[in-house]
């Protein structure tokens, strides 16, 4: 079969059918690898900074009228009302010391008649000894205020089925948890963010919140100089198997 070849001094180019379709299909794959991470790492730095700017921001105050921007995640917020107990929803598969857990989180209503309701994480609790039986998690209704992190609910991996969202049920056991999902499917007018209380608050369980990500964009960008380095790896590994000097044992004569 005819092929292409580059003479390069005493070197000459010659590349093989098998390898330069293996190089084809996985150069690519490893660089898209690369820029991916790298844009993973740009994105947490910006949580990062994000977060610290939340740290000497003065406190948002939230009640009639409140509506947070994508700006406000992290801030600090303290807002003044009452729990609405009469259902929560428990995040599953979050974990605490090793021991699995729920987050759980309850509507809040803010003093104002026209204030938006807030979704509270109170933080973790322990499964217990059965899953079969969701814990109890009393909260009384009297008027307190409340100081903690705005923040979205915990993410998790994939969820098969769909989410309870709209259950009338006391306590809801859910794998995933959207804000924005939640408002909609029990027509509630809810704040972007829910509020991650500080510990010791009214109403507070196991303090469960870093303002550190799990990943950091360093562990990204290490990800991504390994797979730059495959990808550098593999370049040179095809136009080793591929360069033949002139008159050496390996010579094959293709005609261009």
């Amino acid at each position: 079969m005819k092929g292409v070849s580059l003479q390069l001094g005493r070197y000459r180019f010659a590349p093989a059918l098998w390898p330069t379709l293996t190089f084809g299909m996985l150069f690519p794959i490893l660089l898209a690898l690369g820029y991916w991470q790298m844009d993973r790492a740009g994105e947490k730095q910006a949580l990062v900074e994000q977060r610290a700017a939340g740290e000497v921001t003065a406190p948002l105050v939230l009640g009639a009228g409140s509506r947070l921007s994508e700006s406000d995640r992290y801030r600090q917020a303290v807002v003044r009302g009452h729990y609405v107990s009469d259902q929560q929803w428990l995040l599953d598969n979050r974990v605490y010391r090793g021991q699995p857990g729920y987050h759980v989180f309850t509507p809040f209503r803010p003093d104002g008649a026209d204030a938006p309701t807030l979704l509270v994480n109170r933080g973790w609790v322990a499964v217990g000894a059965s899953r079969d039986f969701l814990p109890a998690l009393p909260v009384a209704d009297d008027h307190v205020t409340l100081t903690g992190r705005l923040d979205s609910p915990a993410s998790v991996g994939l969820v098969v089925g769909e989410v309870p969202l709209h259950s009338v049920a006391e306590k809801v056991l859910v794998q995933s948890l959207d804000v924005a999902e939640l408002a909609d499917a029990r027509g509630l007018d809810l704040l972007r963010y829910a509020l991650v209380i500080d510990d010791g608050q009214v109403g507070g369980l196991q303090y469960d919140w870093s303002p550190i990500p799990q990943i950091g964009p360093e562990k990204h960008l290490g990800y991504a100089v390994q797979w730059f380095g495959l990808a550098v790896a593999l370049l040179i590994i095809y136009l080793g198997v591929n360069t033949r000097r002139n008159g050496g044992d390996g010579d094959k004569h293709v005609e261009a």
